[in-house]
């Protein structure tokens, strides 16, 4: 099944804050507690905020988006992770924790960065497939 992810994923706790703050945005859930926020294009372009800050080499990633990812990781871990499994290239994902990132951003390169972020997030090696799976049946947060 082919899929294309652009989220926000962390625990359900901390998306559940995300969810409150932004109006646009919807959690889903995934298994071992956590959730994720789709980045659907009306998203994208809420969440734009003029700023010359790096995108980190993601595709879709707002302007100006580090700092708020960076103010709600204060809580707890939260990554930001686009998998699209027909373009490799096209995959990445970062993890930031207390303000500031503390894995990635991770291409390709080194591993698949969605399990890397997964598994940093507390999801056991043994279950990453799960929630891969669960990521799979959504798409832009809708159904594949």
């Amino acid at each position: 099944m082919s899929y294309e992810l652009n989220a926000l994923i962390a625990t359900e706790e901390l998306i559940a804050v995300v969810v409150a703050e932004v109006p646009l945005a919807h959690a889903v859930a995934l298994p071992h507690g956590l959730a994720l926020v789709p980045m659907t294009d009306e998203l994208h372009e809420a969440l734009q905020h003029p700023s010359n800050a790096p995108d980190f080499g993601f595709k879709r990633f707002p302007s100006g988006f580090a700092l708020r990812i960076a103010g709600w990781s204060k809580a707890a871990p939260i990554a930001y992770a686009e998998a699209d499994p027909e373009h490799p290239a096209g995959r990445r994902a970062a993890l930031w924790y207390d303000g500031r990132i503390i894995l990635g951003p991770l291409a390709p390169a080194d591993g698949p960065p969605l399990d890397h972020v997964l598994r940093a997030l507390g999801t056991p090696a043994e279950a990453v497939p799960d929630i891969t799976a669960a990521l799979a049946a959504h798409r832009d947060g809708g159904p594949a």
